[in-house]
């Protein structure tokens, strides 16, 4: 039985993924043009209210039925999308928080996301090699958290993401065997209409902030 587990999140946790986001907004400009980049992102939103995650794949394969004339530009589009370098918004000093938590526990990365892309992006950004391969995607990650306990067995657990609500439901779920950890980056951890009524045990304005916690801190939920 493993001490601490770490089950840390990836968009605005590790990856400043809002800035992902701009400067995927300005490359799809280029590749696809205007008017399909725009319906591009009005079915990224469609996507998103109807499996509740992003689905960046199903996006693609939608514009490519609605413009079946321009089919190997999409696929481009898709293309450079599976290819991009993630690691260059990766927030400071995240890979060494990653292995400052590591030295402290056992460190799992838990996503929300499809199947296809989010493995990839986690994968690109180097974070699946540091964590040993230890990557599970879900669609709401906190209805799986005790998947994750009876995988990896522990006498604490840590969670650690942006998101306000996840932390607060999450903590309902496991009780004093978890210790919530909000990262106040990225849009959700500050934007008023995300905000729950639920304080956090431990809060750091960065990732980063987390390489100055020890055992201790963590543990006490």
């Amino acid at each position: 039985m493993h001490k601490l587990v770490f089950m840390i999140d990836l968009d605005n946790t590790i990856l400043d993924n809002d800035g992902v986001k701009k400067d995927l907004q300005a490359r799809l400009v280029e590749i696809l043009g205007p008017e399909m980049a725009a319906r591009h992102w009005e079915l990224y939103e469609v996507i998103r209210k109807e499996k509740d995650i992003i689905d960046f794949i199903d996006g693609f394969r939608r514009l490519r039925e609605e413009f079946p004339d321009r089919a190997e530009t999409v696929d481009a589009a898709c293309d450079e999308l599976m290819n991009w370098d993630f690691q260059s918004r990766l927030y400071p000093n995240a890979l060494e928080t990653v292995l400052h938590l590591k030295s402290l526990g056992l460190p799992v990365v838990v996503s929300d996301g499809d199947a296809v892309f989010q493995p990839s992006k986690i994968h690109e950004c180097g974070v699946t090699e540091l964590v040993d391969g230890r990557v599970f995607i879900f669609a709401h990650k906190e209805k799986h958290l005790p998947d994750v306990e009876t995988r990896f067995k522990a006498e604490h657990y840590v969670l650690i993401d942006d998101k306000p609500g996840i932390l607060m439901r999450s903590k309902a779920a496991l009780g004093e065997r978890l210790t919530t950890v909000h990262v106040l980056q990225g849009k959700y951890a500050t934007d008023p209409k995300y905000a729950v009524e639920y304080a956090p045990d431990i809060v750091v304005e960065n990732f980063a902030d987390l390489r100055r916690y020890g055992e201790a801190e963590f543990m006490r939920g």
